[in-house]
């Protein structure tokens, strides 16, 4: 899931727009809202019905439903196993003050061509979110000023430093393995790495950490290559890059998963956290909510973070356990949603680096009680559910607001998420992002973590589902994957 920023204004300069990456998975409903998208098993239910298998899909986001769905449009039987009571993974549309909000991933465009094409093909329409009416940022003195919408020139051309270059050394923004010998180097970066080598100040750094610390879990954490490729996807073009975020399926992600499920026509258990996976070479066994199931295949369709949470019996390669333990999705990412006190306006808030609060704007829909903004967080310490906490945050960056409730999600501390947002770290696209897309026996691993496109967002997730329906399809009997 991940962080994002950024604002369309008209006048003499160009439109833009600022929003925090939320994520990379999809919006959910409850199982109750699924069940009649799918063939759903409580998993007491389970034990009465077939437990075997062509292919059995392990996680409900995105990447999960994308596998099933095609891997059902070839032929096959498949299970899907979720842990939660609903689809979604990293993602979760709910409600908050009586608006629809997402807790994760938020935003689609039609550069990222698969869910774009996926809501396109389904009718489903797209709301377009509201500019802000100001910008917040932080001041020499060490405080926070008003500025108008301009001043995210300057913040603008400093990005454009950070990634300068990128059209050289990833000319091919679906295939970044492609000039390696121009990312040996830069990979090895953190974006702290990055900050000084462009000698930024301090307060430099506090004006660009919004779209760049706070996107990687710190200036020391995030890597230079994941910022790179972001930039390159977006066409190496700051309208892009910022257009990214401002765009949204109506009806939320829930909608647009509910209808992928249906179309899929793959059974799909809830409450279910996987515990084991035990591959003998013919068959593999996946051990569930108390339950064994087996299959031909399975894909593995849950977070990075989580891997090491399942026991593979026959073990999984180095890279797959080191880049589990590494992480790749934030591990203290968390978006808060803020009801405060009458109309505020339309902010857009760039925390400092460090900051409690990384990232504040404006829920596009009020309340009745005033304006709704969504904060985004990377801070070890900040407790997303607590009032007093949020109230002395807000206050640092917009004072005088006061917060009347706040409901969060903390994915670090989601036993199923371990980490929110994409952001892979230093040394992990030429390292492990390679060997763990490759098929492990009868294993074969997808998500928006392992994504050669759009890592972090939707679209990556989908990518990957496919990706991996194609190799578990073109199994042959008898043979692993990766034989």
């Amino acid at each position: 899931m991940k962080p994002g920023k950024r604002t369309f204004f008209s006048g003499a300069h160009t439109s833009r727009r600022t929003v925090l990456r939320a994520g990379a998975a999809a919006g959910v409903i409850g199982a109750a809202g699924i069940a009649s998208a799918g063939t759903a098993l409580a998993a007491g239910e389970a034990a009465a019905g077939p437990r075997s298998y062509d292919a059995i899909v392990i996680g409900g986001g995105f990447a999960g439903v994308s596998a099933a769905r095609e891997l059902r449009a070839r032929g096959k039987s498949t299970l899907i196993i979720e842990a939660r009571d609903r689809v979604g993974g990293r993602a979760w549309t709910t409600t908050f003050s009586g608006q629809q909000v997402e807790f994760g991933a938020t935003w689609i465009h039609p550069s990222q061509t698969l869910v774009w094409n996926e809501v396109q093909r389904l009718g489903i329409g797209t709301v377009t979110d509201a500019d802000p009416d100001f910008a917040v940022f932080a001041t020499e003195s060490g405080g926070y000023a008003k500025q108008d919408l301009t001043f995210l020139d300057n913040q603008d051309a400093l990005l454009r430093k950070f990634v300068e270059g990128a059209e050289q050394y990833l000319p091919r923004a679906y295939d970044p393995f492609y000039r390696e010998d121009l990312l040996l180097d830069r990979d090895k970066l953190t974006l702290g790495d990055r900050a000084r080598q462009l000698r930024l100040s301090t307060l430099e750094q506090n004006w660009v950490s919004a779209t760049t610390g706070a996107y990687g879990g710190g200036f020391e954490r995030g890597s230079l290559t994941q910022l790179a490729h972001w930039w390159a996807l977006c066409g190496y073009n700051t309208e892009t890059f910022h257009g990214i975020n401002s765009i949204r399926p109506a009806g939320g992600m829930s909608g647009l998963i509910a209808r992928m499920l249906a179309e899929s026509g793959a059974s799909i258990v809830y409450n279910a956290p996987v515990t084991e996976v035990s591959d003998d070479g013919t068959r593999v066994r996946v051990t569930a909510g108390g339950l064994v199931y087996d299959a031909a295949a399975v894909v593995v369709a849950v977070p990075v973070n989580v891997w090491n949470s399942i026991r593979f019996s026959s073990g999984l390669p180095a890279e797959f356990t080191r880049l589990s333990s590494q992480t790749v999705g934030v591990p203290t990412a968390k978006k808060i949603l803020i009801q405060v006190k009458g109309d505020i306006g339309r902010p857009l808030v760039n925390g400092a680096s460090g900051a409690l609060l990384d990232l504040v704007l404006t829920n596009t829909t009020k309340s009745s009680l005033g304006s709704v903004l969504i904060g985004f967080s990377v801070h070890p310490t900040l407790d997303a559910n607590n009032l007093s906490q949020v109230q002395g945050a807000v206050s640092q960056v917009l004072p005088g607001t006061q917060v009347l409730s706040v409901k969060g999600q903390d994915w670090g501390k989601d036993a199923y998420a371990k980490g929110g947002w994409t952001f892979r770290r230093p040394g992990q696209l030429l390292g492990e992002l390679r060997a763990v897309r490759q098929p492990h026996g009868r294993l074969v691993f997808a998500g928006s973590d392992i994504a050669t496109g759009w890592g972090g967002y939707v679209d990556g997730a989908i990518e990957t589902g496919i990706r991996a329906a194609g190799l578990v399809a073109g199994l042959r009997a008898g043979a692993s994957l990766s034989g």
